[in-house]
């Protein structure tokens, strides 16, 4: 048998004149197209794969026409259809392109250039449908439909003609699967795309419901995007709220540990002050009360110094927390400036911690400073004039 691919049909089909009655004539253009008629004409096999016969057989050659009949080939080779509609009615043909066709009217083959309108729509509406399938909760390729499930069954027959794919098909398909590129959030735009396909079409009659589709599908892709945009604006605002919410813990934490780390040296002013002002002793000249007073006293300035400067950098660590927050708080207003009005009070409530912290830190220091100079004041009062000599004669 010999060996009768549907290119060779093709040729074939480029030169018959259909007269749309499951006939017409075949004009004998050269070698190539009489060798695969007379291999046809001469092989019941060949006749059952491509389904084209003589009217008469007679002998012919090249140059003349010849009256044939011609049918569908096996599909196993290809398509032959009358007709885009015929095209697309074929079967799997609502989800994928047929891999080998000829189209008699306008005599179009696969591979052919330049692509007919009708068939560049159809391509256009084969990446939404792939879309619309992976949305779908069930896909019958027998039954061409899509079964979304939610609050009820909302079934989506695949059933078009080329009259029903309209001029701004390619563009909208470009803009929902411009929604899909990359794997980010896919999941939850097909689910987004269920959602709105439901919606779209849910009050339309079942038969009527994808042709009505692809007339909105700008409606469509309006609704994807928005629910596209609310997901990302929330997906955000858990993101931004959790960052912000432990970097609050954690200033917190050093705020408040600005006052935690001098604890131990605030509850030593009281002794260091007021209660050392009250075990001075009145000294008679040089003698153990005076040296007991000068020690107690040296101790409590020793002490007050001390103080001085674990409070100074206990300011000058609250001043970096500030710093740090004035530079998140920047950047959520340059970077999230939708979400700056539900967070702004956070900051604001940490500036006055800061504030207060601060005021604090000062006011113990100005106590620790006034307890030591009267405690000063007292140990001058006790002591004799003249005294300073015995620390002289040292």
């Amino acid at each position: 048998m010999a060996d009768v691919g549907f290119a060779d049909l093709i040729e074939l089909y480029r030169h018959i004149t259909f007269n749309g009655d499951g006939g017409g004539v075949l004009r004998v253009a050269n070698d190539h197209i009489a060798g695969i008629l007379r291999a046809i004409d001469a092989d019941e096999r060949l006749y059952d794969l491509t389904q084209i016969s003589l009217v008469d057989a007679h002998p012919f050659n090249v140059g003349d026409d010849v009256s044939i009949n011609v049918r569908a080939p096996s599909y196993k080779l290809g398509l032959l259809a009358r007709n885009f509609d015929a095209l697309f009615a074929a079967p799997h043909a609502s989800f994928e392109e047929p891999s080998a066709y000829y189209v008699i009217d306008p005599g179009y083959a696969r591979g052919d250039d330049p692509v007919p309108a009708p068939l560049a729509r159809y391509r256009a509406m084969l990446v939404v449908v792939s879309l619309l399938r992976e949305a779908a909760n069930y896909v019958s390729e027998l039954q061409r439909e899509l079964v979304f499930l939610g609050e009820e069954q909302v079934v989506v027959p695949i059933t078009f003609v080329a009259s029903d794919l309209p001029a701004s098909l390619e563009g909208q398909a470009s803009r929902l699967n411009a929604i899909f590129e990359g794997a980010t959030h896919r999941d939850e735009k097909t689910r987004l795309l269920a959602d709105a396909v439901t919606e779209v079409v849910r009050a339309q009659r079942q038969s009527e419901r994808f042709v009505y589709l692809i007339a909105n599908l700008g409606l469509l892709c309006e609704k994807v995007e928005k629910g596209y945009r609310l997901f990302v604006s929330s997906f955000s605002y858990s993101k931004v709220k959790k960052e912000i919410e432990t970097a609050r813990l954690d200033y917190v934490g050093k705020i408040h540990k600005t006052i935690v780390d001098v604890q131990g040296q605030l509850l030593g002013i009281p002794v260091a002050t007021i209660v050392v002002a009250t075990q001075l002793k009145k000294p008679e000249g040089c003698d153990v009360a005076f040296w007991t007073n000068t020690a107690v006293l040296l101790g409590a300035w020793i002490f007050i110094g001390l103080l001085w400067v674990a409070v100074r950098n206990q300011l000058h660590t609250l001043d970096t927390i500030g710093l740090e927050m004035g530079a998140q708080r920047t950047r959520l207003n340059r970077e999230e400036a939708a979400l700056r009005d539900e967070f702004v009070g956070m900051y604001d409530d940490l500036d006055k911690r800061v504030s207060w912290h601060r005021t604090a830190l000062k006011v113990v220091s100005g106590a620790a400073l006034v307890g030591a100079a009267l405690s000063t004041l007292a140990y001058l009062m006790l002591t004799p004039r003249g005294s300073a000599a015995c620390i002289l004669g040292l």
